[in-house]
């Protein structure tokens, strides 16, 4: 139950949505690739792709980033499973201002966990 919180470090700036996790959730994560890499990719299938669409919208109207462009493609699981199923992508650009809100935010967040470990030592 002891478990070490670690900093998140994407490879790449592609965000699978789905489903299951809440969208305040994926706004965070979108933050932290957009601090990281300065563009996200958001992708999802199916039902989840409504939560792509919340998300985006809610980082453009937050002045975090800009909505480059969202498209749509068909999807064919490799499974026999058959059926196609719809696979949508928004792509991003951080915005100059969103540059600042996430960096004090991201610093924001680091503070109380630092003051924590410097009363426990």
């Amino acid at each position: 139950m002891n478990q070490q919180k670690t900093d998140l470090d994407p490879k790449d700036q592609i965000l699978n949505i789905s489903k299951n996790k809440p969208v305040g959730q994926y706004i965070f994560l979108s933050k932290i690739f957009l601090n990281k890499f300065g563009q996200l990719s958001l992708h999802a299938l199916g039902d989840a792709t409504i939560n792509v669409i919340s998300i985006a919208q809610a980082l453009e109207r937050k002045k975090y980033a800009k909505i480059i462009k969202i498209e749509t493609q068909t999807y064919s699981p490799t499974e026999k499973s058959g059926g196609k199923k719809i696979k949508l992508i928004a792509q991003l650009d951080v915005t100059e201002e969103g540059k600042q809100l996430i960096k004090e935010e991201l610093e924001n967040r680091k503070k109380p966990q630092q003051d924590v470990q410097d009363i426990n030592q």
